[in-house]
């Protein structure tokens, strides 16, 4: 009997089989790779790129002050047999909306709770070394730790945004993972969200503000006079491609501390 199977299918399988397997991975959990003998994380899965900030919402499973969001997933074959873990780079650190900063750890009467069936660990103050658990029999790795905000002597957990700053490593002999950071939020306010989700953004650019001290002041001024005339792409601020008088006024336009 001929083979059903034409050009085509043939074609297909290989197309068919890689989108399985990208379907199985769970949408929202952070993705784990190896790049050039380094673990890798990107994602969420299903998402854009967050350049190494995940989200995760306390209560989402219907538990107050608890998530197993987001997990972490790598296709199968992706590892050799061995183990990936973790480890907390700082301590359990909470937005202050009113100063529009990270509160210091020592700051922070709350703790984290990470664990995993028999394994755990408490983030308070200081860095945390975490735990591994084993890659899984096909080469993927799956996992979901239960994350849960414990309070204070008195057991009480104030509202907001809270992060944690972590790296993977691995026992095949890979580099450590660059740093990456998850925000916690425990019944946070609408600003609080936007203002630490912001807090990662890059700063707006300084008009003018060449010498990066954050202010256009004199010696900006003296950078852009000692051009002055010349075909410069880095000190023209108007994009005619010279140095001129346009420029000289967008930068007194600019002139004292940058936004």
């Amino acid at each position: 009997m001929r083979s059903s199977f034409g050009p085509l299918t043939a074609l297909l399988l290989p197309l068919l089989a890689l989108t399985a397997a990208a379907s199985a991975q769970h949408a929202g959990d952070i993705g784990l790779r190896v790049t050039d003998d380094q673990l890798e994380v990107d994602g969420p899965i299903g998402g854009e790129d967050s350049n190494g900030v995940f989200y995760a919402v306390f209560g989402d499973t219907g538990f107050p002050g608890y998530t197993s969001n987001p997990g972490f997933d790598a296709f199968p074959g992706t590892f050799p047999p061995g183990r990936i873990g973790f480890n907390v780079l700082s301590g359990l650190r909470r937005w202050d909306l009113k100063l529009g900063a990270w509160e210091a750890a020592e700051l922070v009467p709350e703790r984290l709770s990470i664990s995993f069936i028999t394994l755990d660990v408490v983030v308070g103050d200081d860095p945390v070394v975490g735990f591994d658990l084993a890659v899984q029999p096909n080469g993927g790795w799956h996992r979901h730790l239960d994350f849960e905000i414990l309070g204070d002597a008195s057991g009480t957990r104030r509202p907001g945004m809270y992060r944690l700053d972590f790296s993977l490593y691995a026992t095949m002999g890979y580099a450590d993972s660059e740093p990456f950071t998850i925000l916690f939020n425990y019944d946070a306010s609408e600003a609080e969200v936007d203002a630490a989700l912001g807090s990662f953004e890059p700063p707006t650019p300084c008009l003018g503000d060449y010498d990066g001290s954050g202010t256009v002041d004199g010696a900006d001024f003296g950078i852009l006079l000692a051009a002055f005339g010349t075909v410069n792409t880095d000190l023209d601020l108007d994009g005619d491609g010279t140095v001129g008088g346009a420029d000289v006024g967008l930068l007194l336009a600019s002139w004292g501390i940058c936004p």
